[in-house]
């Protein structure tokens, strides 16, 4: 089985509220955040991505922007619980 099937995926469910105070939009906070606006896109879908992928965007976005909490506990796992 491919590791990439057994990895975590998650989301973070207040992006949206969160990159629109400070974006226009996922290229212009995708430059500000030195990553690809197709995460960005994502993310504000709410596509799920890789927890490494995610936490890396929102600490960066943490360090530029107060975001009230700790990055990990803005994750959202995707995996059935069960």
């Amino acid at each position: 089985m491919s590791k990439k099937k057994d990895r975590a995926w998650f989301t973070c469910p207040r992006w949206e509220q969160l990159v629109s105070q400070h974006y226009a939009n996922d290229a212009e906070a995708a430059r500000a955040l030195k990553t690809n606006a197709r995460v960005l896109a994502k993310l504000r879908a709410g596509t799920p991505v890789a927890k490494s992928t995610l936490v890396k965007v929102l600490r960066r976005y943490a360090s530029r922007h107060p975001i009230g909490e700790a990055a990990g506990d803005l994750l959202s796992d995707t995996r059935a619980r069960g």
